[in-house]
């Protein structure tokens, strides 16, 4: 697929094991920014702005081997819903982070998504990434809703699930727990990788 042929939009389909708005894993760098210039919205201050998405301003951090990435972050703290849990909007706790694109030796290899915006219980994000896995899941759902289509283990060290073999690489955050211990937590963050390194399959 050419540069100009790719779509970056704020609800493309997550493929496990293959992409996340849009952006492919494998896709080469130079690919990757031809298709990011079609989304700027200032260039001076770095802001961008895929289909549906709100503004985001990108920091781009690539070493000369070609390892590192970009960063999207929610520029309007408004959108993050601060108010429902903090007294200041510079407070620590607010999730900035949008978007990350990852690569290394100069091509994509993971792509994640994540919550940025404070919730009540009952409240699913409308400004977040709205991009869904096959099952019609994203970023808001319960963890454990997944279950019923894949095996999901627990890494404590990176304090992330990751999908088993079978359904394909996808890291699952919640709220950095077990489901044993918290079988109620959210999904806040997925990124497609390549392949999962747990699971049958």
């Amino acid at each position: 697929m050419k540069p100009n042929d790719v779509v970056l939009s704020w609800s493309a389909p997550i493929v496990p094991s293959c992409s996340l708005a849009g952006i492919s894993l494998g896709m080469h760098v130079n690919d990757l920014e031809k298709a990011l210039s079609n989304y700027v919205c200032d260039e001076s201050e770095r802001l961008y702005g895929f289909f549906g998405s709100p503004v985001l301003r990108m920091e781009r951090k690539i070493s000369p081997d070609g390892a590192g990435g970009y960063g999207f972050y929610v520029v309007d703290l408004e959108l993050t819903n601060w108010r429902l849990y903090y007294s200041r909007s510079d407070h620590p706790g607010i999730e900035l982070r949008a978007l990350h694109v990852l690569v290394d030796e100069w091509k994509v290899y993971a792509v994640k998504a994540w919550m940025f915006e404070c919730l009540a219980e009952e409240d699913m994000p409308v400004n977040s990434y709205q991009g869904k896995l096959p099952e019609g899941l994203g970023l808001g759902n319960l963890v454990c809703e997944l279950l019923p289509y894949t095996a999901l283990e627990y890494d404590s060290a990176e304090e992330w699930f990751y999908t088993d073999k079978n359904y394909g690489g996808v890291e699952v955050g919640g709220c950095g727990s077990d489901l044993d211990d918290r079988p109620d937590q959210r999904i806040m963050a997925l990124t497609v990788i390549k392949k999962s390194p747990f699971g049958s399959g």
